[in-house]
């Protein structure tokens, strides 16, 4: 496979703070100072990665990059995401550390400053890429909205337990993920 060098702007992000995301060329701020929102991040990432054990890798603010057909180039952070081994081998190598597809889980756990029209741009841009769910967390609200490639949007409450139908044995406990934060 033939991979398209990133360019060295683009892969410089990571080398000061604050991180920043690229979407469609536009350059976001991207880490939340919010104690709550890395609380909720952390919670999902150990779920996440107990269910994982075999299938893949769970993450936290790992960099994706994405070239657009157009030339321009979307880097995003995901605040925890999942890919499967079956889609990403997972070595050292510079395709394996800055991957260029998208991860099969998103999760983005919303921030005061976040923008409803950035937020779809982002969805968007997981879907296109080969995500299969993106997950957008409202913390205030205890709400989360599911979206799936086939198309599909589904708000659910974060409360509870309940299982992520299109991933085989994944139940999130949402009540685990919101304890002792502040939000009831």
């Amino acid at each position: 496979m033939v991979t398209t060098p990133i360019p060295r702007w683009l892969a410089a992000l990571d080398e000061k703070k604050p991180y920043i995301e690229v979407l469609d060329g536009d350059r976001l701020p991207h880490v939340s100072p919010y104690f709550v929102h890395g609380r909720l991040a952390g919670r999902l990432q150990t779920q996440l990665d107990a269910w994982s054990n075999g299938r893949g890798a769970v993450a936290v603010e790992v960099r994706f990059y994405f070239l657009r057909p157009d030339g321009t180039w979307t880097s995003l952070l995901p605040d925890v995401c999942y890919i499967s081994s079956a889609r990403l081998s997972w070595s050292m190598d510079d395709q394996s550390q800055r991957p260029r597809i998208a991860p099969d889980i998103a999760v983005e756990v919303l921030s005061p400053g976040d923008r409803p029209g950035r937020i779809k741009r982002k969805i968007e841009t997981y879907l296109e890429f080969g995500s299969a769910l993106v997950m957008i967390v409202d913390p205030p609200k205890r709400r989360v909205i599911l979206h799936r490639a086939d198309g599909t949007v589904e708000e659910r409450d974060a409360r509870g337990r309940w299982p992520v139908e299109q991933f085989e044995g994944l139940v999130l406990d949402w009540d685990a993920v919101y304890r002792d934060v502040g939000i009831s």
